[in-house]
């Protein structure tokens, strides 16, 4: 734990920090979702059908939401640089075991292990964010946050491609192993502890002090007991020996480590009876399931003839979901605050978490529509740009979608914000797991066309759910207070 405002390290501390964070984030994404253009290679080596190795996607997804449940509690106990350190270790591990696992069932549970491991950066990273940056900053590097997420999940698949057809897929891991080794270095080097547990014999004036003094550069200082409130350079010697201790937060010494995890780590399940919290989570994960679908169905579609896509192929056809992304992300977060500005000028100047609501208009108008062009096209075997629009025009909901309800979720539940977005966070991946892992069952019941008509049917139903949340948001509010 620290008693500086990490806020007042120095840029070349915390921007450290964000490099290491986000490259664990890249390569995180780039693990899951990679492996899925290699099927028709792992199908030869294991003797199995695309269906059958479609656990390897979806149970790493499901792996990395549930992880979510386990690592927070952790952190508020220990703090948030061991645990992402030993996280970053066992993912490391993961991928090693990866790399040699000799059957299907062996490879599956290394997946499993692999992103469980990789799971608590997807809590933690914003968490540890939002503790090196000022709010004026924070958007800025929550963007990079974001472009890391999506880069790894639509950029890491060709690079996935291009080496799985030019060596194999045991290459795509040896590749991840060694990017992985070289931040987990990095990471022991360049991020800090970051929870923040100031003396409580200071005066709480000279932190506001010190707050309000800085600037857009950012002192290259931080704040330590000294008269007059003078500033001194950062003592290194202190903070690299800080660096490679590990102690427990004053709440889990106060309240007793196992009490203390215990109670953090249920806590975030009543909050699945707050309307707000559940409805976040099921537009997330069905917006989520969609892309997860597409790319799991991939191999089985577009391998075959009449495109006969090979690994490469099938790597850069995930390039269409990250333009989606590219396109929608600039508007994602100036919508949403462009339109809560305008309703509350409405409103008097009176804000309110509903405000943000009204956005979800254009992912419910456009989303859907990408699955329907997706399996149209597919099944009537049009040619492979046109599918490929589709995927764009679903992907652009994972932009839009969370930038919505992630911020109502805060706005409107402020005292339980981190808890509820843990839960968001976990079973938005728990809804992906569902919808995703009955893809291929689904599909050969149904038909690709039908199966994503069906699919675009489910996302106009939950979107639509926004409309009664925003009519009905204050008094479900009021009426589930006690909750929280």
């Amino acid at each position: 734990m620290v008693d500086i405002n990490p806020r007042l390290f120095p840029n070349r501390v915390r921007y450290g920090a964000l490099i290491t964070v986000n490259l664990y984030v890249f390569m995180g994404n780039m693990y899951s979702s990679g492996l899925a253009v290699g099927f028709e290679a792992l199908a030869e080596y294991f003797s199995m059908g695309d269906s059958a190795l479609s656990p390897l996607v979806t149970y790493s997804v499901l792996s990395m939401g549930l992880a979510n449940l386990i690592w927070m509690p952790l952190a508020l106990c220990f703090g948030k640089r061991p645990v992402v350190l030993f996280s970053m270790a066992m993912f490391l591990c993961g991928i090693a075991w990866s790399a040699v696992a000799k059957d299907f069932h062996s490879l599956l549970a290394s997946r499993i292990f692999a992103s469980f491991g990789y799971g608590a950066i997807e809590s933690l990273g914003p968490s540890i964010l939002a503790d090196l940056f000022f709010e004026r900053n924070y958007a800025s590097a929550m963007a990079v946050y974001a472009a890391s997420l999506s880069g790894g999940s639509q950029i890491g698949p060709v690079i996935a491609g291009y080496l799985i057809q030019a060596r194999g897929w045991r290459w795509f891991f040896i590749l991840c192993a060694i990017i992985a080794g070289a931040n987990f270095v990095s990471t022991i080097f360049l991020l800090p502890e970051t929870t923040y547990e100031p003396d409580e014999s200071l005066e709480n004036t000279e932190d506001a002090d010190y707050i309000e003094k800085d600037n857009s550069s950012h002192i290259e200082a931080v704040r330590v007991p000294t008269q007059g409130g003078d500033r001194v350079k950062m003592d290194y010697g202190e903070y690299t020996k800080g660096l490679f201790t590990v102690k427990m937060t004053k709440a889990a010494k106060e309240k007793g480590l196992f009490k203390y995890f215990t109670y953090l780590f249920v806590l975030p399940f009543p909050l699945l009876l707050v309307p707000g919290v559940l409805i976040a989570s099921i537009m997330y994960g069905v917006v989520l399931g969609g892309i997860v679908a597409i790319s799991t169905l991939a191999p089985n579609i577009f391998a075959p003839p009449p495109y006969l896509f090979s690994a490469a192929d099938l790597g850069l056809f995930t390039l269409g979901s990250f333009v989606g992304v590219v396109v929608a992300w600039p508007i994602a977060g100036p919508l949403t605050d462009l339109l809560s500005r305008w309703m509350r000028k409405r409103n008097g100047g009176v804000h309110k978490p509903e405000h943000r609501l009204p956005a979800l208009i254009l992912p419910f108008l456009i989303c859907p529509i990408g699955l329907i062009v997706f399996g149209y096209t597919v099944a009537r075997e049009q040619n492979y740009i046109r599918p490929a629009v589709g995927s764009a025009i679903c992907a652009a909901g994972l932009a839009l979608v969370p930038s919505v309800m992630l911020s109502y979720v805060v706005d409107a539940y402020p005292r339980v914000a981190g808890e509820a977005l843990v839960l968001v966070n976990t079973s938005k991946n728990v809804v992906a797991f569902g919808l995703a892992t009955g893809a291929y069952s689904w599909m050969e019941e149904q038909g690709v066309d039908k199966m994503f008509y069906e699919f675009a049917g489910i996302e106009w139903a939950v979107l639509a759910l926004g409309l009664p949340l925003y009519f009905a948001g204050p008094w479900l509010r009021a009426r589930t207070e006690k909750l929280l």
